[in-house]
């Protein structure tokens, strides 16, 4: 069993419906967070939908018959999930250490980090004030590339 990570940024019971406004990501997938302003603080995760780049290796002839040079395809890259919480301002320090602290104690079940419930809002540190904008990247980004290596 392992930890999850709970945000809720829709204050209406009633409407907490779509990908936006509430999600839970694996503490194990949590790849690290920064100030974004002073009073805003941006968690990483890794993706939800996007799993792993799979690259795929080729090996070719080269001109030179004692030479091989392997192909390989990166595929497009890989873009984080991320929430941002709206904190006290200049009080990240604060809050990054809950966060941490709390996952280090808790090997499984579900911990509340942000949860704007108009009725009874909830968060895991006093200097969280809400939960803002969740992003659940869908698609990856980018071109794909090509590198080399001969022998």
């Amino acid at each position: 069993m392992e930890a999850y990570l709970y945000f809720r940024t829709q204050a209406t019971l009633a409407d907490d419906d779509d990908i936006a406004q509430s999600a839970m990501f694996s503490a194990s997938n949590f790849r690290g967070c920064y100030p974004t302003s002073d009073t805003a603080l941006k968690l990483h995760f890794k993706s939800v939908f996007l799993d792993s780049a799979a690259t795929s290796r080729v090996i070719q002839g080269d001109t030179d018959a004692t030479a091989t040079s392997i192909m390989v395809q990166h595929d497009h890259d890989i873009r984080t999930d991320t929430v941002i919480l709206n904190v006290t301002a200049n009080k990240h320090k604060e809050v990054m250490t809950a966060i941490a602290n709390t996952m280090a104690k808790t090997q499984a079940g579900f911990i509340n980090i942000a949860d704007d419930v108009s009725s009874s809002p909830t968060y895991l540190h006093a200097n969280i004030t809400s939960c803002g904008a969740i992003t659940i990247n869908t698609a990856a980004v980018g071109e794909d590339t090509f590198s080399s290596t001969f022998s």
